[in-house]
Order: structure tokens, then sequence, then C-alpha cells
């Protein structure tokens, strides 16, 4: 018997009587937990929808090639190696954070794969970027991995490393960044 009957209850009106109330109303009101219940399963569903869309939302927005990367098989062969610190791969702490639409999580992804395919490997020879347009500022792997790590640490704020992340993707596209690596062939496939 539920708790919010009581013995007192039970005694006055005998637990037939109550068994048959209790399943009349669960008859009565099946209809409507049912209706309430799709609802309810609908709402999570859109929350959910709704999270997604701001992950990519996020994502576009700090990222704007991130579909590009995620389609690189450099990109793909990076998350099939274990986290250094936690030791699981790559890949399930990915999907851990996508499942949970943290955008924070899924982007320290993209950044920290970006920060070390950017710095050249043994056996590849830096490239010297070609002449910079005037008066727009060139920079080097070492200064965007040094404006990554210290927007990381809190030393610049997020309008600033935005309007820097900026400049440094319009950069990348008027070969304004020097020291790229020179691609040697492609990744091999996992």
């Amino acid at each position: 018997m539920a708790a919010w009957l009581t013995e007192k209850d039970a005694q006055d009106y005998g637990y037939d009587v109550l068994d048959l109330a209790q399943r009349a109303s669960l008859h009565a009101l099946a209809p409507e937990l049912q209706r309430i219940n799709d609802q309810n399963e609908s709402l999570k569903q859109q929350i959910a929808e709704d999270r997604r869309r701001g992950l990519y939302q996020t994502l576009d927005a700090q990222i704007p090639d991130w579909r590009q990367i995620d389609n690189d098989p450099r990109w793909r062969q990076w998350l099939l190696f274990s986290d250094p610190y936690n030791k699981r791969p790559r890949q399930a702490l990915l999907n851990d954070a996508i499942t949970a639409n943290d955008a924070a999580r899924v982007l320290s992804f993209f950044r920290g794969f970006l920060a070390e395919v950017g710095q050249p490997s043994q056996g590849q020879q830096p490239q010297q970027a070609p002449s910079a347009p005037a008066g727009k500022r060139t920079y080097t792997r070492d200064d965007i991995k040094r404006y990554s790590e210290s927007y990381l640490k809190g030393r610049i704020s997020e309008a600033d490393y935005r309007r820097l992340e900026a400049d440094i993707h319009a950069a990348i596209g008027e070969g304004r960044i020097a020291n790229l690596p020179i691609a040697k062939g492609k990744a091999p496939h996992g």
C-alpha cells in the first residue's frame, strides 16, 4: 500500500476498497500520464537538439573550418592516440564531450590538434611565409602557440583573443604565417 494511505484508511474502508480505488484512479489517469510522459520525452529531445545546435554554432564561431578538420585524416589519426593525462583514447573523450554538448571541451580538442600539427615535426623544414601585405602583422607558429597558451591561462581576455584569432585566420589565407611546415604526404589512415 502506498505511503499516502494510512493504516486507519485501511481499517475504515478495507484493503479491497482502497485497492479498487487506486486501480480506478490509475485507469482514469493513464492516458493523461502517457500524454505527459510523451510531452516530456519530446521536450528532452528538443532541448538536446538545441544544445547540439548551440555546440555547432560555438564551433562555427570559434573554429570556422572545424568541419574540414573533422574530415582530415591527420585529425582521425590524432584522435586514436591516448590523452597524456588520463590515458583514455582522445576519440572516447571527444565523444563524451559531444554527448554532453560541452562546447569548451570539444573546442579544446580541436585547439589541441591544431597546436600539435602546427608545429614542424622532425624531418620537416620550416617554410618562410611569402611577403605579407603592407601594414599587416606576420605571425610565427611560436607566436600562435604562445597566444593560445596565454589565453588558456587567462592572461588574454576572451574579446582580445577572438580578435587575435580572427587576424590569425586571415593571416593564414594571406600568407602571413612564418615557419609553416611543408606537408610530406598524407598521414596514414587508422
